[in-house]
């Protein structure tokens, strides 16, 4: 069985030869400052070290790492969504530097530190922090979903990439709905919003969609014959559980979602890959309804996240995307052994039936020891086979 067949079967909740693994995408990757460090543990040699998203200060992986810990998926890159990494430039507002994004949010950190001991950059510069009317809102000026630039040789490179090798084809992020209006309003303003005045989180939202409607159409009628899996990003819950209550979610946030899924499953024979961190079972019904295909990155480390309950109670609804060890406590501070044996019971609660592919949980940071990572994927290499 090949890297394609293997996720695609086990996202139809069959088993495969080997568990997927996945290690590349904007919530499955690693900090850049680790990675060169990790690269020269490993004595590879990356020739052209290039940062996947500025905001995360993320890394490309190289190929000859991707081949080192026989990573089955490869992701599809285009300039554009949220932040158009390729022709950004630093910026200073007031006690801050970073770059807008194309919606005109500021991701910022401290512009009293050195550039080089950034770690990563926050939304800290909300365009629609003082917005009081919906029509304020329409009136926004919303990026164009239809441009086409951010495409420009995609259609050749994805379709090379499809007929010459059999990895699974992965988008970057191509969709973001309620989590965006975090940024666009601050995260504290959107909860009180939600609750207080619900007609403006759900016009942002409309917005959204518009855009990433738009976006899709335009992306994946160029590349849409040759991907796997879609990825979307939602971020509705936290370490101890759902950001809002179901009722909101389920009223307010849930139906756009959907249009954007089943827009998304009309546009193309796709799979869908839905980030949210944090505690998520009583989200993960609504996924399967809303027709999600998997979940990422499941964070075992938050409430009512262990693998063995998860996967008995979520299995056969939904895909594990992640899983492969706890990344806020054995990945940066375990022993190689301790990570062997995590990464050996999380696969034996996840693997059986399909549906798991293991990825480290979120990105690894940057204080992340080489070995530990190395330990992670060999273990994870060691205990794949069904």
């Amino acid at each position: 069985m090949n890297s394609r067949e293997r996720v695609n079967t086990t996202l139809n909740h069959v088993e495969p030869d080997k568990v997927p693994l996945d290690l590349g995408g904007n919530q499955s990757s690693i900090h850049i400052k680790v990675y060169k460090k990790l690269i020269e543990y490993l004595e590879i040699e990356d020739k052209e070290i290039q940062i996947l998203d500025f905001i995360q200060q993320i890394a490309i992986p190289c190929e000859e790492l991707l081949e080192r810990f026989n990573i089955d998926i490869r992701y599809i890159r285009p300039l554009g969504g949220m932040v158009k990494i390729d022709d950004f430039e630093l910026q200073y507002e007031g006690q801050y530097v970073g770059v807008y994004d194309q919606f005109g949010c500021f991701w910022g950190n401290d512009a009293n530190k050195d550039i080089d001991e950034i770690l990563y950059y926050d939304p800290v510069i909300h365009p629609f922090a003082d917005l009081k009317t919906v029509q304020e809102i329409k009136d926004f000026d919303w990026p164009n979903g239809k441009d086409k630039s951010p495409f420009e040789g995609l259609k050749d490179y994805t379709k090379r990439i499809h007929e010459t090798t059999d990895y699974a084809l992965v988008t970057h992020p191509s969709g973001c709905i309620y989590e965006y209006t975090t940024f666009l309003f601050g995260f504290i303003k959107a909860l009180i919003y939600l609750k207080k005045k619900p007609e403006l989180i759900k016009a942002a939202m409309e917005g959204l969609l518009e855009y990433w409607i738009d976006y899709n159409i335009t992306f994946l009628n160029e590349v849409g014959e040759f991907i796997d899996v879609i990825c979307i990003n939602g971020d509705l819950a936290e370490q101890a559980g759902p950001i809002m209550s179901l009722k909101i979610y389920e009223e307010l946030i849930k139906p756009v979602e959907r249009k954007l899924s089943e827009k998304i499953h009309e546009l193309a024979e796709i799979k869908i890959n839905y980030h949210s961190c944090g505690s998520i079972p009583l989200f993960i019904p609504h996924f399967a309804d809303i027709k999600y295909d998997a979940v990422n990155p499941v964070q075992i480390s938050a409430y009512d996240m262990e693998p063995c309950s998860l996967k008995k109670r979520y299995g056969n609804m939904i895909t594990f995307w992640g899983g492969l060890c706890n990344t806020q406590q054995t990945l940066p501070f375990g022993t190689p052994k301790q990570i062997r044996e995590e990464v050996k019971r999380n696969f034996e609660c996840f693997k059986p039936g399909g549906g798991f592919i293991a990825a480290n949980i979120h990105n690894i940071t940057a204080e992340v020891p080489p070995q530990n990572i190395v330990a992670m994927f060999d273990a994870a290499n060691e205990f794949r086979e069904y």
